[in-house]
């Protein structure tokens, strides 16, 4: 790519989201997704339903950003776990088999009650198995308290700042969870919601926010940060030429 052309494709990007951050009404919750495809083995497959368990995952996220395994939480016991204690259910690997197959944005609120891979797309679960990250940013004015409406079948892991705030664990039919946080204070939130779809009979999920006046914004990926600093900068050069012309 030249640097005309990186330069006007930045400015451009720059003016899309200069003109997202400016509008206030009808505004839409995004969230950036990784989508990851897992096979059958010892944590997907034909598994015995064991119901919702609160407790399968730690309070915190671990160091490599995954949810940590509780190993005693009660339920159909998980195997794919790294030194780390974190599960690795979102973890491209040749020893599990899990890859990941794309990457993209969703609109909130999020309902998909035949969540399959490749991508939640496919249309069973008989062969392979839909995991998914989904993350964004949100911002408060003041501390407030945030109500989410969050489903799934099976495993969901909401996290706030990178604390768990609900934990829809365990091999179950679809099943609701909405959870009100604690209060959080003025300023901006990390939020991370990570799904696995474990047993091979359904896969849904469901994720949106139920508070008013908050919008919850997809991050912009690496490539396109440094897409649009290079077209401010190629902004401010046309600018600058164009002051010298003037003189």
């Amino acid at each position: 790519m030249s640097f005309r052309t990186a330069t006007l494709a930045g400015i451009a990007l720059a003016a899309t989201l200069l003109a997202a951050g400016t509008a206030q009404a009808g505004a839409i919750d995004t969230l950036n997704v990784t989508y990851f495809t897992a096979p059958a083995g010892p944590d997907f497959g034909n598994l015995t339903v064991d119901g919702v368990y609160t407790n399968m995952v730690t309070s915190t996220l671990g160091p490599d950003g995954l949810p940590v395994y509780n190993p005693n939480y009660g339920g159909t016991p998980a195997n794919d776990v790294n030194s780390n204690g974190e599960l690795t259910w979102w973890t491209p690997s040749t020893t599990t088999g899990i890859t990941q197959t794309s990457t993209g944005t969703v609109t909130l609120p999020f309902a998909n009650n035949n969540f399959y891979a490749p991508n939640g797309t496919g249309t069973n679960d008989s062969t392979e198995f839909q995991t998914a990250i989904f993350s964004g940013t949100f911002t408060l004015a003041s501390p407030e308290k945030l109500t989410f409406t969050l489903g799934a079948d099976d495993d969901a892991f909401l996290y706030v700042d990178g604390t768990i705030v609900s934990d829809l664990g365990g091999i179950h039919a679809d099943s609701q969870a909405p959870v009100t946080t604690t209060t959080l204070g003025a300023g901006t939130h990390t939020l991370k919601l990570f799904y696995a779809d474990r047993d091979q009979t359904q896969a849904a999920l469901n994720f949106g926010i139920t508070t008013t006046g908050v919008t919850i914004t997809a991050v912009p990926e690496p490539g396109s940060l440094a897409l649009l600093g290079t077209g401010l900068i190629g902004l401010g050069l046309i600018l600058r030429r164009r002051n010298r012309n003037r003189v």
